[in-house]
């Protein structure tokens, strides 16, 4: 068995078909050709008969008790894979340009993307901007960034969560670092925290750096935004609540945070004020 062989396969007529009517419950042979007639599939009993006793040789499906038929671990792997492919085709003038992002991308994070159809496709740059920003200030537990955002304001403000207890993962592009460390001393300063608050802060702020071609927030894992960036081009924004979205961003995010090198804040410069 290889994988040109199961390709071919599968790439016979009804194929896919059969894996569907299987994914749901075992299925003897008359159930299957039923099932399969409805879907559209018009294959003679003969025909289904070589097709499962292949499909058993390749070990995608297995004959059980009762002469009933069900998939396996590869063949639920299988379909599954080209479950999410056929969702992806969805997203495909988007994932086109994204070749520099599918590079990085683990496979099964690859896959994931399939959880753009949960989202809300944001095109407007205000609108995201906004919703980010309000999503971010709402946060109540914590927050997972990948970003190029520097604002002066937003600092400020997520310092205040920060003194609530909101613990912040930050990581940077090369470009923005420098400004954004810069931006972030001047907003603790204009806080007129005293040192017991500065030291607080300090523990609930961790910045990292490292270059991609997206940027990603996940606030309390409950609210996930995505964007891929293209050069010139204004790409969208996918926001959602949705559970399986949420939590793929949030494994993307952790992915590359084991990867992205530690940055330090110097708050030695806050602290000298004193």
């Amino acid at each position: 068995m290889n994988l040109g062989e199961i390709i071919k396969e599968l790439g016979r007529p009804c194929r896919i078909e059969v894996l569907e009517v299987l994914c749901c419950q075992p299925a003897n042979l008359t159930k299957i050709h039923e099932s399969l007639r409805k879907r559209g599939c018009n294959i003679s009993i003969s025909g289904l008969v070589r097709c499962l006793n292949k499909l058993v040789k390749l070990r995608i499906v297995e004959k059980i008790d009762d002469g009933c038929y069900c998939i396996t671990g590869l063949g639920a792997l299988i379909y599954d894979v080209l479950f999410r492919m056929d969702d992806l085709m969805n997203w495909k003038e988007i994932i086109e340009d994204a070749l520099e992002l599918m590079a990085i991308l683990p496979t099964e994070l690859k896959l994931g993307l399939s959880n753009l159809g949960k989202a809300e496709t944001v095109w407007d740059q205000y609108a995201i901007v906004k919703m980010a920003f309000e999503a971010a200030i709402n946060a109540r537990r914590w927050g997972k960034y990948i970003d190029r955002l520097v604002d002066y304001e937003v600092f400020r403000l997520m310092i205040r969560n920060n003194l609530k207890g909101v613990d912040e993962k930050v990581i940077s592009s090369t470009d923005t670092l420098q400004s954004r460390i810069e931006t972030f001393i001047k907003a603790l300063k204009d806080e007129g925290l005293d040192r017991d608050e500065i030291e607080y802060v300090k523990r609930k702020v961790e910045v990292r750096v490292l270059d991609l071609p997206f940027q990603l927030g996940v606030i309390d894992g409950e609210i996930a935004l995505f964007q891929i960036l293209k050069g010139d081009k204004i790409p969208p924004a996918f926001v959602s609540k949705d559970r399986d979205f949420v939590k793929w961003a949030e494994m993307i995010f952790d992915h590359f945070w084991k990867i992205a090198k530690p940055v330090r804040i110097p708050f030695e410069r806050v602290l000298e004020s004193f």
